[in-house]
């Protein structure tokens, strides 16, 4: 494998000696996922402190570790001991940035990142070297561990930049140092941390204070706060590539309709009308697609064949893929929306559970769980969800968790299928109450659930209480 990373550079970047030579072919964090010839760095998190695993690391063949200050000394490799492991990956992240000639793009916004990052990941990778940031690993540590691992050889990097406080994107920005941004909206999450929706605007727009003028701002122009990310881009001296149903847009979606789990679009792109097909459903997603095809347009790439290869996409797990599972003589349709939620991208989920292709008899059930860090409107948002419930014609509803309870409590009776506050409770009545025909959805916020959300418990669930999958394919 090509060499990452040469003992002398990471003394370099560090400003440590290492205790012995090395040549390191990756960065890795945790030693579960560790590869012969990874560089471990040991990071200290609420949980676990990753010291322990430094003997684990070595004997995986880790070609040296990053360890703190008074941890043992290892004979079994190269050591680099450090006061502050998180600073050495921001250190080693710097050092990566500096030396690479990688087009940098940075992904943020309220909902879509992973998705759209995967998807533009497709994309660039058929045709250049890419790294982008590992699942949804967006944070404080993610982000930095994706620039420490770009290659010499990449063309693009896509970073991912989460937050859950004022300044967090700046940090990852200022690091990343993106050539474009792309901002996939700005909706009510982090409501209890930033307590506006303008005070979310402006933290998402912190991915525009590592960009240099010049730079290529990619933004939602159906989103309430576009006025205010187009004011702060302008501010950087950034150029404005739009996306939306808007009529100014760069890339304006003029249509888009539903047959089947095909999703058609007719938009005008950069002044050319192309009409194209994805696999799934909802608007969103389709205009989730107008920002990848915004940052293909940004990067001077053609157009026809990012189209061509978006095409072809599925959607991960937890984020809109459905399955087609033999249940009990018949045959349901699940659609996996476990991974997060806020009340945007609810009512999104919401919408495509209604437009699901009905059979006779079918009945749209939907498993809700809290939708967190709302602050002092969370009550409100959920309770709000009623309407959107009973326009979109959901038969059945169940709800988990302290919040849900305030909506559970105001649906119609007939709507009520069943409450408890923890997933495990409610799994036996879900499971009892499917039949043959049914199309469930499962939604709520991840919670602390690292790579899953709280709300996978149900899928999982029902995918062994069936023959898990006639079919699948992403939403």
């Amino acid at each position: 494998m090509t060499v990452l990373w040469r003992r002398e550079e990471v003394e370099a970047a560090l400003g440590v000696q290492a205790t012995g030579d090395f040549e390191a072919t990756g960065v890795i964090l945790d030693s579960r996922e560790l590869s012969a010839g990874d560089l471990f760095i040991a990071l200290k998190g609420p949980h676990h402190d990753g010291a322990q695993y430094a003997t684990q690391a070595f004997e995986k063949g880790a070609a040296a570790a990053i360890l703190p200050e008074g941890v043992s000394y290892f004979e079994q490799g190269s050591c680099l001991y450090v006061k502050d492991t998180l600073k050495a990956l921001c250190d080693l992240a710097g050092a990566a940035r500096s030396r690479s000639s990688a087009k940098i793009i940075g992904i943020t916004g309220s909902f879509g990142k992973t998705s759209t990052k995967d998807a533009l990941r497709l994309i660039l990778e058929k045709q250049s070297s890419v790294t982008a940031n590992t699942r949804s690993f967006n944070n404080h540590w993610g982000v930095p561990f994706t620039l420490a691992n770009l290659k010499p050889q990449d063309a693009y990097g896509i970073i991912e930049m989460g937050m859950n406080h004022t300044g967090e994107i700046d940090v990852s920005s200022r690091l990343a140092r993106p050539h474009v941004a792309l901002v996939t909206n700005i909706r009510e999450m982090h409501m209890e941390a930033l307590g506006s929706l303008e005070a979310i605007a402006d933290a998402k727009c912190e991915i525009f204070e590592g960009m240099s003028p010049g730079g290529k701002a990619v933004l939602n122009t159906d989103d309430r706060m576009f006025e205010r990310a187009l004011k702060t881009a302008q501010r950087h001296q950034l150029e404005i590539i739009s996306f939306g149903k808007a009529p100014s847009a760069t890339l304006r979606l003029q249509e888009c309709w539903q047959e089947k789990n095909q999703l058609f679009i007719r938009a005008i792109l950069a002044g050319q009308l192309r009409e194209f097909s994805l696999v799934g459903m909802g608007e969103h997603w389709a205009c989730n697609s107008l920002g990848v095809l915004g940052v293909i347009h940004a990067l001077g790439l053609d157009m026809d064949s990012a189209i061509q290869i978006l095409q072809t996409y599925q959607l991960p797990e937890g984020r809109g893929v459905q399955h087609r599972i033999s249940y009990r003589g018949g045959e349901i349709l699940l659609i996996d929306e476990s991974y997060n939620a806020g009340p945007d991208s609810m009512r999104a989920a919401l919408n495509v559970l209604r437009k699901a292709e009905l059979q006779e008899q079918s009945r749209r059930i939907a498993i809700l769980g809290d939708m967190r860090e709302l602050g002092e409107r969370a009550i409100q948002q959920h309770q709000s969800l009623r309407d959107i419930l009973l326009d979109n014609k959901i038969d059945l509803v169940f709800t988990c968790g302290i919040l849900m309870k305030h909506l559970y409590d105001i649906l119609p009776s007939s709507m009520r299928a069943g409450h408890t506050e923890e997933v495990a409770d409610l799994i036996p009545l879900v499971l009892q109450t499917i039949q043959p025909g049914d199309i469930v959805m499962s939604k709520g916020s991840k919670g602390q659930y690292a790579q899953r959300g709280r709300m996978y418990g149900f899928v999982e669930a029902i995918l062994k209480a069936g023959n898990m999958s006639l079919s699948h394919h992403g939403i």
